[in-house]
């Protein structure tokens, strides 16, 4: 454990498992094989249970490792295809794409939000309860029905607010949360974790709540940008291996 650089206490657990890939990335723990327990990474990482559990959840999420009960943490197998299938294409390609869509997204969607849970009609708060029921029915459903509802979740939001500058700035940029709702969603668990979000912000607008909507808003984007930029890292350091696999085997 001694090659794992302690971690300081102010470290959120983004920078935590961002560590614990490049561990995996350098090889020291091998596709399918068991991490150390939480005690030993604590340890040597210096950091408590409650942020080690919250980075491995977000690893786990993005499909960098697997979780058993009772039997630990292992990092996942057969990781390359599946990240060059979830960012091949499209505009959100660095970390520095997805830092600043996701700027925007939080200074945008949770003041809308916000505006929806004060000012909604009863026909509005129904439309929404409707996207979110079909979110539910389409939760497992292998088609794109699931991802369309995301979106038209989002863009109902901002077309609540009843201001019109606002909302056309969302719909400006549809193309970008469309790729971002289709990359997400190709993550292992990542559309049972959407809807549970999705459903807690109708929750907030239903009770009509700004604070508590505003903050719903900020959960999910937040969830999902790390998310995106678990990725990105996991891609980068996959690429690294390949290169350097691909150098060695032209020396031999």
């Amino acid at each position: 454990m001694a090659m794992l650089a302690p971690v300081s206490r102010t470290t959120l657990s983004e920078q935590v498992a961002l560590q614990i890939v490049d561990m995996i990335s350098a090889g020291r723990w091998k596709p399918g094989e068991r991490l150390p327990s939480e005690s030993a990474l604590c340890q040597a990482l210096q950091i408590g249970r409650s942020t080690l559990r919250e980075a491995l959840k977000s690893l786990a999420f993005v499909g960098r490792v697997r979780m058993r009960a009772g039997e630990g943490t292992y990092v996942a197998e057969g990781l390359s295809k599946f990240l060059d299938r979830v960012l091949a294409g499209g505009f959100i390609k660095s970390e520095k794409d997805v830092s600043e869509l996701s700027e925007a997204r939080i200074l945008l969607e949770t003041e809308l939000a916000a505006l929806c849970a004060q000012r909604a009609t009863q026909t509005d708060l129904q439309k929404l309860e409707h996207i979110v029921a079909g979110m539910r029915e389409s939760l497992h459903e292998s088609g794109e029905r699931f991802l369309e509802l995301d979106l038209e979740f989002h863009l109902a939001i901002a077309a609540c607010s009843q201001n019109q500058f606002l909302a056309q700035f969302l719909r400006t940029i549809r193309g970008l949360l469309q790729e971002w709702i289709m990359k997400s969603s190709q993550v292992p668990g990542s559309r049972d974790v959407a809807y549970a979000q999705h459903l807690k912000i109708f929750e907030a607008l239903k009770s009509r709540q700004p604070r508590k909507a505003r903050a719903a808003m900020r959960s999910h984007l937040q969830t999902f940008r790390r998310g995106y930029l678990l990725l990105l890292k996991a891609s980068e350091s996959e690429t690294k291996e390949q290169q350097v696999s691909e150098s060695l085997a032209g020396k031999g």
